[in-house]
């Protein structure tokens, strides 16, 4: 029941798997600085090749040669149309690219996204960039290299620190942003709030759960403003000095994060307790005819809710042993080269559903 079966793991991540181990593997082994540029461009070629593998996204090139050419094409005239069919069609997929990413960054949520997943992989890369195998397995090429003749000897220079310094530069810059779109945070908190009150959920335990889940995310919202405007010098900080410091306040907000997370536990569970009595009223008002109990609109409609639940339960359970871990001063033992990954698998079913919305849209 908690896990999620083959057919709920999404198409697309079976499909590139072995797309993302080579661009993996091209990171693990040529990350420079010079090749920063070329990772994004590759992965930005990837994404256009996804679109063109679509059927939906195919462009509708004629293939039948105009009726007054009766004659075979000329091989250089059949290499030349080819040619400029396959730069159509790379074209045309690059344009739905662009056009899906422009819709995911049209949003608040969509730019969430995209700026955390921009900030999760930088880190990834910054640690890996700067860990010990990968620094030995290129001193260890650069020497196979000389060896070989392919690289004079006075040309080839030490590992270079910069590869990891431009990573973390860009994981703080992502980092940052977030911050600055979050001193909006409060906003949507009270509308939340607001339809919470006005409409309260049917179900009394439910509607006790997200009452304190506003009050979390209220609390969580806060005092990370605080504290980040404290860190810009736009809030006193001695008046925050005066209350533990701007770190202590950090970790208050994250406290007041994890008791969302702590609260969506009880959400799901009592989300499936509902979901299991109705299907139960259900069979039991169709008299047990369990092939003709539910239409294909209602089975549809249960497929998603299931869904949702699962990402939510999904989400829930990577991000609470981090929360804890940033719950306390010291942490409890998590690796700091772990965060970005653990963040990112997090957040990887999310990202993933908005990207398959704008090819719907």
């Amino acid at each position: 029941m908690w896990g999620l079966p083959s057919q709920e793991v999404p198409t697309l991540f079976r499909a590139s798997v072995p797309s993302v181990i080579a661009i993996s593997v091209i990171c693990y082994y040529s990350i420079t600085p010079s090749w920063s540029l070329f990772f994004f461009f590759f992965l930005f070629l990837s994404l256009s090749v996804l679109n063109m593998s679509d059927p939906e996204h195919t462009p509708d090139i004629p293939t039948t040669p105009d009726a007054q050419h009766v004659g075979k094409p000329s091989p250089t005239t059949a290499g030349k149309s080819a040619t400029q069919r396959q730069l159509l069609a790379a074209l045309t997929a690059t344009d739905v690219t662009i056009r899906r990413l422009d819709l995911l960054l049209s949003s608040a949520d969509g730019q969430e996204r995209v700026l955390a997943t921009t900030n999760y992989v930088a880190s990834i890369l910054q640690h890996l960039c700067a860990s010990a195998p990968w620094i030995a397995l290129q001193t260890r090429m650069g020497i196979l290299a000389r060896l070989r003749g392919r690289v004079p000897s006075q040309s080839s220079k030490p590992f270079s620190s910069s590869a990891p310094a431009r990573w973390s530069a860009l994981s703080n810059l992502a980092s940052e942003t977030r911050y600055n779109l979050r001193l909006f945070g409060l906003l949507p908190l009270w509308v939340w709030g607001s339809e919470t009150f006005r409409s309260p959920p049917a179900d009394p335990i439910i509607h006790a759960l997200t009452h304190l889940q506003v009050i979390s995310n209220v609390i969580y919202q806060l005092l990370e403003n605080i504290a980040y405007l404290a860190g810009k010098g736009i809030v006193s900080k001695k008046w925050i000095d005066k209350y533990g410091g701007i770190d202590l306040w950090y970790i208050w907000s994250t406290r007041g994060w994890f008791g969302h997370i702590f609260f969506q536990f009880f959400v799901l569970w009592r989300q499936h307790v509902l979901r299991k009595r109705r299907l139960a009223e259900k069979r039991a008002a169709a008299g047990n005819v369990e092939t003709e109990e539910i239409k294909a609109e209602e089975a549809e409609a249960l497929r998603l809710e299931i869904r949702s639940w699962k990402k939510s339960l999904v989400n829930n359970t990577i991000w609470a042993p981090l929360c804890i871990h940033w719950c306390f001063e010291k942490g409890v033992g998590i690796p700091e080269n772990l965060t970005g990954l653990v963040s990112l698998m997090a957040g990887a079913w999310g990202i993933y559903d908005s990207w398959v919305a704008t090819g719907k849209a």
